[in-house]
């Protein structure tokens, strides 16, 4: 908790200095103690395991410095501040962030592999964008630990920086407070604290529904990211959701055509655009052969970056992105294969969402204003729906109007450890797109029919439900997501070596395990930052555990399971891990 501790400090030092008892606030709110609490532990849990990969790996590489300048320094190890150091103090003092490999890169982030590195100062444009960057999140920092602000837009600009923020809807920054927030922002500055940043993995959830993929019939398929907008004129999105997308115009495409060159040969130009969605290129999969009613249900599912044009107001850190990844998927099947189907998504959204431990709540989007398509075809698509939702057996509200223009929909909203509600899953109902791309199986009779088609996602963004799940485990991630199962914890060096074979057996079985056999702590120090990084378990191996082959075990919770046989507690984790139980600590 040194944040909360240096943010105790540095309040009563504010309110000593400007007496405004009112306009600060005496303790920090709930949700920031807990995130910033949150925060210190994954933290230090990213230090240590930095610090086993300097262990690991401590190989030289070389760094490429400008006027084909070379240095030496040790992976996972030297930092860009340390050969800012080694080459001018002022250039240390000066710099404010680095460029590895032409990205901006931390001054305190070690340096993992060879290296072309450049120093950035105030003076250059790259170092003002950076430093004004900084400054806009320590008056964030500033308004939100002193004065409860919850934080809204606050981009740096080309000549200085802003934040907006709200504190209530009768409370605005008065003038004289602006010298209170001043204050804190140098007291912030003068405590140095760094920029600091964690890394999160989708791999686990990935693997979850490659599972459920194959167990429901699901083909995984990898669609281009990059369409001309002839696609999305015919799908209609250009019409509906031009404003929420990126588009590009080719290389060369401004060039005149050759006079050399008739009209049959002229240069082609056209526009192009990120897909914000994959069901027109699903359509086109569908479509590139005949199809049988054998075939269907055909259900297609995508895992493929995806790009909207957000407005920058809605960005918000995992949850709201201009990039994401869905766990997207097309079902196109028969109208009498319809409400099975339907049914089937929602036992797979309520089966995911129980492996997660979510609840939710569904609500039925109906029919908007621009709708496309026949009135009649909407009526009977939520009423294939309705009567969904009605078997399904949960309870559900009812959004008038807020179907997407293609077909209604069910929505499905979960809550964060805050209760912020997060629209994540989604189901919908789809009778235009295969009109518009004429889409076609012949049916049993022999005679053509046409599929419906049906949208369907339930993490939706994937980075979305990530931040939802980090805020409602609170760090402690159930072991089959976790990104710290398992520490091995040598007693002393000369258990060092059996301990790095218990990490190898772990590792093999496709386990995540560190080693910590840092003999300048105690046994007990050990246990005991493993712990609050949150290891859901910790292998302590002593000369007894040696000598027996065996490994003693504890969890995270302080739990002491006992003495076990190496193999029989590494296949006991595996057990745990693939059956994805919530509580592997204590039912271990």
């Amino acid at each position: 908790m040194a944040l909360y501790q240096r943010w105790r400090r540095l309040r009563l030092q504010g309110l000593q200095a400007c007496r405004l008892h009112t306009a600060v606030v005496s303790t920090p709110p709930r949700r920031l103690a807990e995130r910033l609490g949150l925060f210190e532990e994954l933290w230090a849990a990213q230090v240590k395991r930095l610090a086993s990969m300097a262990q690991k790996e401590p190989r030289t590489i070389k760094i490429s410095l400008p006027g084909d300048q070379k240095i030496d320094a040790v992976a996972w190890n030297t930092t860009p501040y340390q050969l800012a150091r080694q080459i001018s103090s002022t250039l240390a003092d000066t710099a404010v962030a680095a460029q590895v490999n032409g990205e901006p890169y931390d001054l305190e982030r070690p340096l993992e592999t060879d290296s072309d590195l450049r120093f950035l100062t105030f003076d250059s444009p790259e170092g003002k964008a950076v430093f004004w960057h900084s400054s806009t999140h320590v008056l964030g920092a500033a308004a939100e630990q002193f004065l409860g602000a919850v934080l809204c837009r606050g981009p740096s600009t080309e000549y200085g920086f802003y934040h907006d923020f709200f504190l209530g809807k009768e409370r605005t920054i008065r003038g004289s407070e602006l010298p209170v927030l001043e204050r804190i922002c140098q007291e912030l500055t003068a405590a140095a604290q760094p920029f600091r940043r964690l890394e999160a993995s989708r791999d686990q959830l990935r693997q979850l529904f490659k599972a459920e993929y194959a167990r429901r019939g699901f083909s995984e398929v990898k669609t281009p990211t990059l369409f001309s907008t002839k696609l999305w004129e015919q799908s209609g999105h250009w019409e509906h959701y031009q404003e929420d997308m990126f588009a590009v115009q080719p290389p060369g495409s401004d060039r005149p055509p050759s006079s050399q060159s008739d009209d049959s040969t002229r240069h082609i130009t056209d526009t192009l655009a990120l897909k914000p969605m994959n069901c027109p290129a699903h359509c086109l999969m569908f479509a590139h052969r005949p199809r049988s009613w054998r075939e269907l249900p055909l259900r297609l599912a995508d895992f493929g970056a995806l790009h909207r044009a957000e407005a920058s107001g809605s960005l918000r850190g995992l949850t709201r992105l201009r990039c994401f990844q869905q766990d997207d998927a097309h079902i196109f099947c028969t109208t009498d294969q319809l409400e099975a189907e339907i049914q089937s998504c929602l036992d797979f959204l309520r089966s995911v969402y129980a492996v997660l431990g979510f609840s939710f709540r569904l609500a039925l989007s109906t029919r908007p204003s621009g709708f496309l398509g026949d009135p009649c075809l909407w009526d009977q698509a939520e009423q294939v729906l309705k009567q969904a939702l009605k078997e399904f057996g949960e309870p559900w509200d009812l959004n008038s109007g807020d179907g997407a223009f293609y077909g209604p929909k069910i929505d499905v909203h979960l809550h964060d450890a805050l209760g912020r509600p997060h629209q994540c899953g989604t189901i919908q109902l789809d009778f235009q797109l295969p009109l518009r791309f004429d889409l076609q199986y012949k049916g049993q009779a022999g005679a053509l029919e046409r599929p419906v088609l049906i949208h369907r996602a339930v993490l939706g963004s994937v980075e979305r439900l990530l931040g939802v799940l980090a805020e409602s485990c609170g760090g402690k991630w159930p072991l089959w997501l976790s990104p710290f199962q398992v520490v091995v914890i040598p007693v002393g060096t000369e258990q060092e070596e059996y301990a790095r074979e218990a990490q190898q057996s772990l590792q093999a079985a496709g386990l995540v395990s560190d080693l910590d056999a840092d003999s300048g702590l105690t046994l007990s120090r050990r246990i005991r930052q493993a712990q609050l990084a949150h290891y859901n378990f910790q292998f302590v191996v002593g000369q007894k555990e040696q000598s027996k082959r065996t490994v003693n075990i504890r969890t995270r919770d302080n739990r002491r399971l006992g003495e076990w046989d190496l193999p029989e507690a590494v296949q006991r984790l595996v057990e745990l891990q693939n059956t994805r139980v919530p509580n592997a600590e204590e039912i271990f």
